[in-house]
């Protein structure tokens, strides 16, 4: 299949949902979530891990020299394999959990390769020149290799080092041994951070968050990176932000606020209907009762807004005509603001979420729309049998952790003065770096 730029970004957007367990969208509320990251930090997927893949795979891809589509495919194989064993041999003695190798486990056999990962990102910031998929790229350097065997079987080692054809890849800076693994060098990280500002042609006020993060990084820079926040709106500059793409971000953070305490019922009531009893049940029962009065607090001491769905409509409808979203995709955001707007109803009118039936149904009723045959709170529960809790569990950042983990790559090879916000038992201290 050959897709273009927009097709491709929905694909990614959907395949995203399914591969990481963080966004599981039980209740089907990630329209949501993918239109507001989208605007947030346009590109990123929670399936990017380092910048340096941005490097990597053209440097890899470039010269494969193979001859036909299915041999190119091998080949593009087997070079992500040596360069995850370069990775893994790289950290195995620093430990290879949480350094963002993407198949560390399972080396070329990994389910997602970074070149699937990175492809949609590369495009966009123009490192691919192409038009196309991984698939046409393929293709292409197919037909070229092919062509330049025809004509002659002799070739220059210059050759050999730039098989791709040149207007494919932008050029990149050369390596440097020095920046061994995931870290860049001084060349490399800007080459990428004037990648991401060239690639974002957005008025001023409705740029993305990761170019106004990135545009003034360097040694010499008067704004501090800082690093560790757990989310975005957690910055102390937020005012400075762009100011439409604040709105969104504001717009996400309050939303997801709300629609959090509907994940953390739908688990409550996996945890009620668990068919086998005992203390793992129990334990999940505590656990969501406590996170229910948790949220039920802070939504008692800063409650929705009446209008903050109405906003979220507008938003969301003029956003969907700026992409052409397919009609299908437009009615499932109506189904899904209907979704939330009863949720607001029930939040306002309900003393116990937990006891009341007609909140229990609204739950229910939506995951059996969505899951026909499928859904776990449908009788006989059969579907719960050692159901271990947290689906969909969890409060949503709209790629801001994947964006601020490639943004402290490049802040680092670049110098930027930083700061370090370290987390202890909830509280948030700054060292400075």
């Amino acid at each position: 299949m050959s897709f273009d730029q927009t097709q491709q970004q929905r694909t990614q957007l959907f395949l995203n949902a399914l591969s990481d367990q963080g966004t599981v969208d039980e209740l089907g509320t990630g329209n949501i979530r993918d239109l507001i990251s989208n605007v947030l930090f346009p590109g990123h997927t929670v399936l990017h891990t380092r910048a340096k893949y941005l490097l990597f795979l053209p440097r890899d891809f470039s010269r494969l020299a193979s001859k036909t589509v299915d041999a190119l495919v091998d080949e593009g194989k087997k070079a992500e394999g040596r360069r995850i064993k370069t990775l893994r041999q790289r950290y195995e003695a620093e430990g290879l959990r949480n350094r963002g190798i993407i198949g560390y486990t399972t080396g070329s056999e990994t389910k997602q390769l970074p070149s699937g990962s990175y492809w949609g990102l590369l495009r966009q910031l123009g490192v691919y020149r192409g038009t196309g998929s991984l698939w046409d790229y393929y293709r292409d350097l197919a037909t070229h290799n092919a062509a330049l065997a025809q004509r002659s079987i002799l070739h220059s080692e210059e050759d050999d080092e730039q098989r791709a054809p040149s207007g494919l890849w932008a050029e990149y800076p050369n390596e440097s041994p020095k920046y061994d693994g995931f870290s860049l060098s001084p060349d490399e990280a800007q080459w990428l951070q004037e990648r991401f500002l060239d690639s974002d042609d957005s008025p001023e006020e409705e740029r993305s968050l990761t170019t106004w993060l990135l545009e003034k990084g360097g040694k010499d820079s008067d704004r501090e990176w800082i690093s560790g926040l757990a989310y975005v709106w957690e910055h102390p500059l937020t005012d400075q932000f762009p100011a439409r793409t604040a709105e969104v971000m504001w717009l996400g953070c309050d939303v997801d606020q709300l629609l959090f305490g509907a994940r953390i019922l739908y688990n409550y009531l996996c945890a009620h209907h668990r068919p086998d009893k005992g203390e793992a049940r129990e334990a999940l029962l505590d656990r969501y009762k406590n996170a229910m009065s948790e949220w039920r607090s802070e939504i008692d001491k800063d409650p929705p807004r009446p209008t903050l769905l109405t906003e979220l409509d507008q938003w969301g409808q003029g956003r969907l005509g700026t992409i052409q979203a397919s009609p299908a995709a437009r009615l499932r955001w109506r189904t899904t603001l209907h979704f939330a707007q009863r949720w607001q109803q029930l939040v306002t009118s309900s003393a116990d979420l937990l006891v009341d039936p007609n909140a229990h149904e609204h739950i229910a009723y939506r995951e059996r729309t969505l899951k026909p045959g499928r859904a776990r709170l449908a009788k006989p529960y059969d579907r719960l049998q050692g159901w271990g809790g947290d689906s969909g569990y969890s409060r949503l950042d709209y790629n801001w952790s994947p964006a601020a983990r490639i943004l402290d790559d490049i802040h680092l090879g670049l110098g930027t003065p930083r700061v370090e916000v370290v987390r202890e038992d909830a509280a948030a201290t700054e060292v400075n770096a």
